[in-house]
């Protein structure tokens, strides 16, 4: 049985990278990202919309190439497709990173306040 969306089939299966997730003591422990490290590399990564060549032209998509992706950040396991475990995974770090400049920024007006 195959799912069909968009005038194309896909794999059964095919949702099967957008759901997974990391479980301690199943994924080897690495190093913790530096947040403003990859809050920067989200900001200068290219984001365009664009068509899939097999979607019809009226289906828009939004988001980086996935060369680009794999470049600014080395993840996943080539270049040509990007996880949404590591998508997931830059937008949560990269909000981190705001919110941790934003309580910078207001601790830093609350100072300079008569």
């Amino acid at each position: 049985m195959r799912a069909r969306t968009a005038a194309r089939t896909r794999h059964p299966l095919a949702w099967f990278h957008s759901v997974l997730t990391r479980k301690r003591g199943v994924a080897v422990q690495a190093p913790p990202a530096s947040a403003s490290e990859v809050l920067d590399r989200l900001a200068e990564m290219p984001v365009s919309v664009w068509t899939y060549g097999f979607d019809h032209e009226s289906v828009r998509h939004l988001g980086p190439m996935a060369q680009d992706f794999a470049t600014a950040f080395g993840l996943g396991s080539n270049d040509r497709r990007i996880a949404m475990v590591d998508a997931n995974g830059v937008c949560m770090v990269s909000i981190q990173a705001l919110y941790r400049r934003v309580i910078a920024l207001e601790e830093e007006v609350a100072r300079l306040r008569p």
